[in-house]
């Protein structure tokens, strides 16, 4: 008797083979990825952190229209802030997992077959979604 199909997961995954994976430039995309981070983006984002998260004086209690001005202004910078760190966190975790995929199958053909699996375990190991669930959209 076969399984119900509740039980087989996605329709779009049953039929799935092999996953042909060119080792070298998955090596040399996380190298890649990992440079650009660290020698484009890092030098800027901590700059761009601070200037976001600088304080303005505080408006007098009678201007209430600032004041709300106020709270959604920071609650925008907050929101900035959180996607600039979400960005370093998610990209150096892509860039981790395509290392150590390369770096699992460095010995195996210069094509070589990964599962599926092999490869959602590396991405998912990383936790680059603010609350640690892979299907987060960041």
């Amino acid at each position: 008797m076969a399984a119900p199909d509740e039980d087989l997961g996605p329709a779009w995954l049953r039929d799935y083979g092999r996953i042909e994976a060119d080792i070298e430039a998955m090596s040399q995309f996380a190298r890649g990825l990992t440079a650009e981070i660290q020698d484009n983006y890092l030098p800027h984002a901590s700059r761009v952190i601070a200037d976001m998260e600088s304080d303005h004086p505080q408006p007098a209690e009678a201007f209430a229209e600032h004041l709300r001005f106020l709270e959604a202004h920071r609650a925008a910078t907050h929101a900035a802030t959180d996607n600039v760190y979400w960005y370093i966190q998610g990209y150096t975790s892509l860039a981790n997992a395509a290392a150590d995929i390369s770096t699992r199958y460095a010995d195996a053909d210069a094509f070589s077959a990964a599962r599926a699996q092999d490869v959602r375990e590396a991405l998912d190991a990383t936790g680059a979604t603010p609350d640690g669930n892979p299907g987060t959209v960041l």
